[in-house]
């Protein structure tokens, strides 16, 4: 079965119903004021909606709620905000905000009863477990004050316990595991510094007063000498770096860390207990029905580097540490996500191959039934990746989300061998976070007329309703134009969805610039229901341009074929789509096909210089925290996988080496006529920096018309979650660029 929701928003489904209601008017009414045009500025109204949580009886719907304000006495200065609010699901009562001050509250979870909520507080540097309680009134207060933090809170079905996760390093563990003598202090894994030990020096991290540390100078025995190294090591002076995934987002990450599973009792001054303490990752914890266990994601085992370790398995433990046991291992997979079944018979849980197919496989949906000698089985079927695995409260059906053509719909699947998913949401949409209670479906809805409300429905999607206007309150004034399907193949007979957005102010008589945008990836997907870019978008509209963009080979949501259709071909193949969608969108009428910019951000960065060193038609083009040498790249960037995953090998086998240069714009960047604007932040480890430095030099030196933009603090993360100040910069400096090539309209 199948359906599709179409949604109003609040105060538009509230004029509907009036106008149906109302008594015929002999008299003229006053005519309703004009919309205006969404603007940069409109950025600092967006509400980002998440952490959907039902209550056990289905009544009441937590989630967060993350604003940008005004930081006070600093005009023009802005500072994130995250907190719970509380809503009705039947929608009788107005929402409410239930957490206040400057510290972000997030990850909400209803206690078994429905009277408390715990959730995650980031109050100094770590975050700690908080509950508040919400029958009895009263306020939240801190249920841990762990130096090594505490995230992801999972209720034991009783009530009465706690489980999450602390992130310790390596001389953490050291020291939970100084209480297990049995155990070794040291990871099982071989040293990853040549003719050196682990461990063949003092713990100088361990900056405790009681810590006793050897002799250290520079000018003494061999040992003296590596003990006074290894204590500039532990001061940060200086970063020695020796393990492979050294990168972080913003920054070096020398140090591995370990989560470790938790558990404490839901009361004022309990303790907690370490459940795992050693050198594997615990994550994900969920509850068995039974209250007997806990599962977790971890490493198949303690004998290799995590950082080298792909695969992962699941495993439990009883709620006092004892009786660990492994529950599913599926070679050459990546495990995550376990959910027992309300009966607790069944185990889903999501996988993906990372063997075989590593950086294309889809994620599958999986079941393992419990009972002795039972095989586990994957979705072979559904060709899609799956997110955000949830149960139904009768066990009958699992519940996801996966990306597809556009959109992200919500999905059911029978745990029975060879069943089939069942969409129960359109692809003009998107469902991000939700929950599941016994009649009722919560969840943060995404449509081209509001980026996030939260909304509920009946278990097949069924009498949806929006329940919330934190966008749609302001954006009623706003004129707002929806994206435009469109289809077309290319002579290979690749199928290419394609999206038109025209001018919000739009007038038929008219012709206006044309803007290309790409996603960035490779394997992400744009389309109505994708929340990032929905300001982006509108604001360019109102500008005054017509905005085409396609999902080229490579994007997610169209099935493993279409998504391995770029290995070894970034640039060629993709590149075609994206001209080929830029085509399809000039021979409208009301579209100025000689006035065309092209921008993208990430692999969409990467495409857009790919693609004015191979063509000529825009007049003016943007590349955002890209990657242009990518060689370079698999050197400076964390997410370095991509090179072997979609290209085969690496830099430094001639083939591969072949294969990267001509998919590499700094290759042909003396093709490049186009003015380019070139934006990076200075701390964007992912695809790393230097790249966009190579491609501005090298244009410089060319005499090129180019200009380079570097955030300070930026990550790869600015337009979605950067200073906000820099997140206009970027939008209002990438429109002033393109004016100066096209003109105005």
């Amino acid at each position: 079965m199948q359906t599709h929701m179409r949604f109003l928003p609040r105060p538009l489904a509230a004029a509907v119903l009036l106008l149906c209601l109302a008594p015929v008017a002999f008299f003229a009414a006053e005519p309703a004021p004009a919309r205006t045009a969404v603007t940069a500025a409109d950025l600092l109204k967006i509400r980002q909606l998440g952490a959907v949580a039902l209550s056990p009886d289905g009544r009441q719907i937590v989630y967060t709620v993350k604003t940008i304000v005004e930081k006070p006495g600093k005009p023009g200065e802005y500072a994130y905000q995250t907190h719970l609010w509380l809503a009705a699901a039947d929608g009788g009562v107005e929402p409410r905000q239930l957490t206040q001050g400057e510290a972000a509250a997030s990850a909400p979870q209803w206690s078994p009863d429905g009277r408390r909520v715990a959730f995650v507080r980031n109050v100094g540097e770590k975050p700690q477990i908080w509950i508040l309680p919400l029958a009895d009134g009263g306020e939240a207060f801190a249920l841990t004050q762990l130096e090594t933090g505490a995230a992801n809170p999972r209720w034991s079905p009783d009530g009465r316990s706690i489980a999450f996760t602390s992130s310790l390093t390596a001389t953490d563990v050291r020291k939970a595991l100084a209480k297990a003598p049995a155990a070794s202090p040291q990871p099982g894994w071989p040293s990853e510094r040549a003719n050196r030990a682990a461990g063949d020096t003092a713990d100088w991290f361990d900056k405790t007063k009681d810590a006793v540390k050897p002799a250290a100078t520079t000018d003494g025995s061999r040992q003296e000498q590596r003990e006074w190294l290894a204590q500039n090591e532990a001061d940060g002076n200086p970063r020695l770096i020796t393990r492979l995934a050294f990168l972080g987002e913003s920054d070096l990450e020398p140090q591995l860390h370990f989560d470790n599973l938790c558990v404490i009792e839901a009361h004022e001054g309990a303790k907690p207990v370490a459940l795992t303490p050693g050198f594997r990752r615990a994550q994900e914890p969920a509850w068995a029905p039974d209250g007997q266990s806990i599962a977790f994601t971890t490493e198949p085992d303690a004998e290799h580097d995590p950082d080298r370790e792909e695969e992962s398995v699941i495993e439990s433990v009883r709620p006092d540490g004892t009786g660990r046991t492994r529950l599913l291992a599926l070679t050459g997979q990546k495990l995550s996500a376990p959910q027992f079944s309300p009966d607790g018979k069944t185990l889903a849980f999501l996988a993906q191959d990372v063997v075989k197919d590593p950086g294309y496989a889809q994620v599958r949906v999986g079941f393992k039934p419990l009972a002795p000698g039972a095989t586990a089985w994957l979705a072979e079927s559904f060709d899609r990746s799956a997110a955000n695995l949830r149960w139904s409260a009768d066990g009958q059906h699992a519940y996801f989300t996966a990306a597809s053509n556009g959109g992200f719909p919500l999905y059911r699947l029978a745990p029975r061998p060879g069943a089939q998913a069942e969409r129960l949401t359109d692809c003009d949409t998107g469902v991000g976070a939700f929950d599941v209670s016994r009649e009722r479906l919560a969840y943060v809805l995404t449509q081209p007329t509001d980026p996030y409300e939260v909304g509920a429905a009946d278990l097949l999607a069924h009498s949806p309703r929006v329940l919330t206007s934190h966008n749609s309150a302001w954006l009623a004034g706003r004129n707002l134009s929806a994206p435009e399907r469109r289809s077309l193949t290319r002579p290979d007979g690749t199928a290419l969805d394609v999206w038109l957005i025209k001018p919000a102010h739009f007038d038929p008589a008219k012709k206006y610039p044309l803007l290309v945008e790409i996603h960035g990836g490779p394997s992400a997907m744009w389309g109505p229901g994708e929340a990032t870019m929905w300001h982006e978008f509108q604001f360019f509209a109102a500008r005054g341009y017509a905005i085409a963009f396609c999902n080229p080979r490579g994007s997610g949501g169209y099935g493993h074929a279409f998504e391995r259709a770029n290995f070894q071909n970034w640039g060629p193949g993709p590149g075609g789509d994206v001209l080929a969608a830029a085509d399809l969108a000039a021979r409208e009428p009301w579209v100025d096909a000689s006035r065309q910019v092209v921008t993208g951000g990430s692999y969409g960065g990467y495409l857009t210089a790919w693609l004015v060193t191979q063509d000529h038609r825009f007049k003016a083009a943007a590349a955002v925290r890209g990657v242009y040498d990518l060689a370079t790249f698999f050197g400076e960037g964390n997410a370095w996988r991509l090179v072997p995953y979609h290209f085969g090998g690496y830099p430094w086998q001639k083939n591969i080496r072949a294969i990267l240069e001509a998919n590499s714009s700094t290759t042909f960047v003396d093709q490049i006529t186009t003015p380019l604007l070139i934006k990076h932040g200075d701390t964007d480890f992912r695809t790393g920096i230097v790249q966009s430095e190579m491609l501005y030099k090298a244009l410089k030196v060319l005499g090129k018309p180019v200009e380079y933009a570097r955030y300070p603090r930026a990550t790869h993360e600015l337009s979605r979650s950067g200073e906000p100040h820099q997140r206009l910069d970027r939008l209002v400096r990438f429109e002033e660029f393109f004016r100066r090539f096209i003109g105005e309209n």
